[in-house]
């Protein structure tokens, strides 16, 4: 009975550490138009924002110690909101030692991606037809 109660100890001690501290960014690149962006978990909501050109959210979290957590976002165009997309920003698996940054950009052809600071961004995604 001891043994168990240690190892019920020891498991929630672990459960509550991280991996460690990523950070994601998303940035509003567009051409004179608002960005509505919403990204979440699921346990964590980023809560929601209006970007104007040039802003960018940074949201930190800690990836949990089964390495599997995944957050998603929403990005609408403005100023009617109309055009949407919804895609994957973060999945553990990605955290492979290139960087704890994971930086999405807004641009009028669609959404680009990087982990790399010095590297340009690469597009990932179209924005879907009106």
């Amino acid at each position: 009975m001891k043994n168990l109660f240690i190892f019920l100890i020891l498991l929630s001690i672990c459960i509550g550490n991280t991996i460690g501290i990523s950070t994601l960014l998303v940035k509003n690149e567009l051409n004179n138009k608002v960005l509505g962006v919403r990204c979440r978990s699921k346990d964590d909501h980023l809560g929601d924002h209006i970007l104007r050109v040039g802003q960018m959210t940074k949201n930190n979290f800690d990836d949990n110690v089964w390495r599997r957590t995944l957050f998603w976002c929403n990005l609408w165009k403005g100023p009617d909101f109309k055009i949407h997309i919804a895609f994957d920003a973060y999945r553990s698996k990605w955290k492979a030692d290139i960087g704890p940054t994971y930086l999405w950009i807004a641009r009028e052809d669609g959404i680009y991606y990087t982990q790399h600071p010095n590297k340009p961004p690469a597009k990932r995604y179209d924005w879907p037809k009106a």
